[in-house]
């Protein structure tokens, strides 16, 4: 870890993570050297007032989400807020944000109107459905993708649906969108280009339970 910690150094990061599945990947790739600026809303996120709060009101999830980090708070929706942003996505290599498509579109951080600003960019986005199909309008957390990936009903008793207590679905989406903001850096040094990364919560689950989903099927098939 010691010789590999500044390995993306020299890179910028801006972080528009709300909760974990956003804020978590902006911390593991401060862990490598980047230099990541949370923006956080006025009044601060969600994340500042998880207990145990300290008298500098900063919550324990904070903590660990901010770390390394540098930050300050904006309205993006004022024309001051919007100027902000677009002079840092001129100097920025990634920006990240686990907001619906449509917020996104609102606060100036979709694609498109990002790349416009600089053609390099690299947008790291999770959401909880993804960006197309029935539920791509939707919001979701965790537990929700954890019962509909089948995990909740794998987990405790047949008539007792249980949640893990640990929210590793929104963590997982983290380190899965921060290999891929690694990957899509790697791919800008050969063509030049930006490009957009995308997880979702629920594909997240899939993935980590998709073998014991097929094994609890076959199973219950048989008997």
């Amino acid at each position: 870890m010691s010789k590999q910690k500044d390995i993306l150094k020299g890179y910028r990061v801006l972080d528009f993570g709300r909760y974990i599945a956003g804020p978590f990947c902006g911390a593991l790739l401060s862990d490598f050297g980047a230099e990541v600026i949370r923006v956080e809303r006025v009044k601060g996120s969600e994340d500042r007032f998880t207990t145990p709060v300290s008298d500098e009101e900063d919550g324990s999830m904070f903590l660990q989400m901010n770390r390394n980090k540098l930050g300050f708070t904006l309205n993006p929706m004022k024309p001051e807020g919007k100027e902000i942003i677009a002079k840092l996505t001129k100097t920025a290599d990634v920006v990240i944000a686990n907001l619906p498509e449509k917020t996104l579109e609102a606060m100036g951080l979709d694609f498109e109107s990002l790349s416009k600003v600089n053609p390099k960019i690299i947008l790291t986005s999770n959401t909880a459905f993804g960006t197309s199909g029935p539920y791509a309008d939707r919001v979701g957390f965790d537990g929700v993708a954890q019962a509909m990936s089948g995990s909740m009903d794998m987990t405790g008793s047949p008539d007792l649906p249980t949640k893990n207590y640990a929210p590793y679905v929104d963590f997982c989406s983290a380190s899965l969108a921060a290999f891929g903001t690694c990957l899509a850096l790697m791919e800008r040094e050969k063509t030049g280009k930006g490009q957009r990364v995308q997880t979702s919560l629920l594909a997240t689950a899939l993935t980590m339970t998709n073998g014991l989903i097929i094994k609890a099927g076959t199973i219950k098939c048989k008997s």
